[in-house]
């Protein structure tokens, strides 16, 4: 157990996404090797699961593109959106997250943000999390929560007319082959890969609430403004994926209530912006835990370098505005000008830094990109195409 425990940890092994019950049943059917790989093909495999039995048993039916249905199985944007963009994003953010949440772990301990005294207790933390990430029983549970889903909360028919998925009769609705399976198959699937990545931004989150109750040395002059944690923006920004994958799940439906709900895109505007707002606010707020160290570090930094400051132009000063120079030293080729515009940058840097550690360009911008792309679409469900182009050239021109 003492030479257990004076191992040091290997902070390489880390991963948010190798572990689990999928990721063990893949490697043991020899699906998939311990790198992730081959991903695009994991992707397209799940991707079709989902979606081509739908369409081969709704073209058997006729419902696939057209016919008497009202929603036809190709119209269906929510759900083509779902099984065609939704799912592949969420196998495929697997790899540069699983790379980058490694860079981060180990950053902290490159770049010595880590005090001394409490590398024990983040080594500890970085296990936990490895172990959180690893627990079978998790991804068992989350199994057995989609079954009870489809089993006692099925997606019920709504309207009277026939899609895809229900045919309407003097009997009552009754679901369709591709309606079972979209059920039984389809919807499991992706509540499964959506479970997973809660989880696992669940374990994320915990892991940055114990690594900010560490004792951090956050240096108020680091050239990034947020004390040295800037880096932590690099790896949230590879959660676009998924915002992209959420955010076109709402887009697709609303463009289908746009297409035969006989709802108009303004009826939504409240619901787009607040769906914005609210993945914005999701893959963003987790670090606002590490606010309280970064307002202590600006404020211990402002006083240090207020009092250096005032030692250091007091001094300029009485040597060179009240002439108390008593080597004679001439001012031209002095470093002493050079010295106060250092220290001038320097209590500038202090002044500016952030106690949230990310920003605007590099993190928000590309976080708000993101969400709102999959919208764009739906102008062209509400403005003809040529209308679009003849507004564009018009402001160009």
């Amino acid at each position: 157990m003492m030479e257990e425990s004076a191992q040091k940890y290997d902070y390489t092994e880390f991963s948010l996404v190798r572990g689990g019950l999928l990721y063990q049943c893949l490697l043991y059917l020899r699906l998939m090797r311990p790198n992730l790989e081959p991903l695009y093909c994991r992707a397209l495999f799940f991707a079709l699961l989902a979606w081509l039995p739908l369409l081969v048993l709704s073209a058997v039916q006729g419902m696939a593109w057209g016919g008497s249905i009202k929603v036809p199985l190709l119209y269906d944007l929510t759900e083509m959106t779902r099984f065609l963009l939704s799912v592949p994003l969420l196998i495929m953010a697997e790899r540069v997250v699983d790379y980058r949440s490694n860079e981060v772990i180990r950053h902290f301990i490159e770049s010595d943000l880590i005090d001394e005294e409490e590398l024990p207790q983040y080594e500890a933390i970085v296990r936990k999390t490895m172990a959180m990430v690893k627990a079978l029983p998790v991804e068992g549970i989350i199994v057995v929560l989609v079954i009870l889903n489809t089993i006692f909360l099925p997606f019920e028919f709504s309207e009277l007319t026939t899609t895809w998925q229900f045919l309407v009769s003097s009997a009552g609705p009754e679901r369709t082959p591709a309606g079972w399976w979209y059920l039984a198959v389809s919807i499991p699937i992706f509540q499964f890969l959506m479970g997973r990545w809660i989880y696992r931004y669940l374990v994320w989150c915990s892991f940055l609430w114990r690594v900010s109750r560490l004792k951090l040395r956050l240096i108020a002059t680091h050239p990034d403004r947020v004390g040295g944690l800037a880096f932590l923006g690099v790896l949230q920004v590879k959660f676009c994926p998924i915002i992209f994958a959420l955010a076109a799940l709402v887009s697709g439906y609303v463009g289908r209530e746009i297409l035969f709900g006989g709802a108009s895109l303004q009826q939504y505007q409240m619901m787009i912006l607040g769906d914005i707002l609210f993945l914005v606010l999701i893959f963003l707020g987790p670090y606002l835990v590490f606010s309280m160290q970064l307002f202590k570090a600006k404020e211990r930094g402002f006083l240090a370098y207020s009092g250096l400051a005032n030692d250091y132009t007091f001094s300029f000063h009485r040597k060179w505005i009240r002439k108390e120079n008593p080597n004679g030293e001439q001012l031209l080729g002095t470093s002493d000008i050079q010295s106060l515009a250092d220290i001038s940058n320097s209590f500038a840097i202090v002044r500016d830094m952030r106690i949230v550690p990310f920003d605007l360009q590099t993190t928000i911008v590309p976080f708000a990109t993101c969400a709102i792309i999959p919208f764009l679409p739906l102008l062209f469900l509400v403005f003809p195409v040529q209308e679009i182009v003849v507004k564009f050239m018009e402001i160009l021109l």
